[in-house]
This record gives C-alpha cells, sequence and structure tokens, in this order.
C-alpha cells in the first residue's frame, strides 16, 4: 500500500500546474519515497526494534505526505477527483502503520510503539 501510493503521489506530482511549486513537489515526492523505503529498511535489518523505530519514521513521514497532499487540495493546486484517492490512500497507509506499531508494541515489552502527539503524555 505505501509503495502504491508513492508511486500515484509521484504522477499526481508531475502535473504540469505545479511546475513553478518546486520545493512544495519536492518535499511530497521525498515524503512519498520516504514512507516504503523505511518499512522495507526496517524489516530487512532483522530485529523488531529496529523495525519498530523504522515504522515510526515511516509513520511520520505518511503524515507530512498527507499534510502536503491536503495542502495542494486547499490551494486548488491539483484537481481535487484527482487529489483525494491519493488523499485516502495515504490516510490508510497511516492507519496501518498505527496498527502495525501498536502490534509490535504489544510484543515488545516495554515498548511504547502507539504514536502519541508531543507533549501529551
Amino acid at each position: 500500500m505505501a509503495r502504491k501510493t508513492a508511486k500515484t503521489t509521484y504522477r499526481v506530482t508531475l502535473d504540469p500546474r505545479l511546475k513553478s511549486h518546486y520545493a512544495l513537489v519536492d518535499q511530497i515526492r521525498r515524503a512519498a519515497i520516504s514512507v516504503p523505503a523505511n518499512i522495507a529498511e526496517g524489516y530487512a535489518l532483522g530485529t523488531t526494534s529496529q523495525w519498530v523505530r523504522l515504522n515510526r519514521i515511516a509513520l511520520g513521514s505518511a503524515v507530512e505526505l498527507k499534510t502536503h497532499l491536503e495542502l495542494l487540495r486547499d490551494l486548488g493546486l491539483v484537481d481535487r477527483a484527482e487529489l483525494d484517492p491519493v488523499v485516502a490512500d495515504a490516510t490508510q497507509v497511516i492507519a496501518l502503520l498505527v496498527g502495525l506499531l501498536r502490534r509490535l508494541g504489544a510484543q515488545t515489552p516495554g515498548a511504547n510503539a502507539s504514536p502519541s502527539p508531543p507533549g501529551s503524555a
């Protein structure tokens, strides 16, 4: 799902109307690519603690990606009909990562895998 979202996000950012928004497009692409890359890297490292750590990074990138995509939508830079499914995919990736982190946290004594906003403890 993360790879699919990265691919569709990249395609959306090829829209010629975004040519003058290079910094935003670059940041969106970096966040999109970071999600599946961090999931894969964490899994490949072979330890639960590393997988949890890199899935947390992937979650941060997924939330960043969703925020940037919503900004594109709010600014009217991309057609809503084209963007809404990508935002929905990013939301699903976030939900899947949160669920995975909770499950991994349950298997790792003492790990706090449930993400919470800073200062909410």
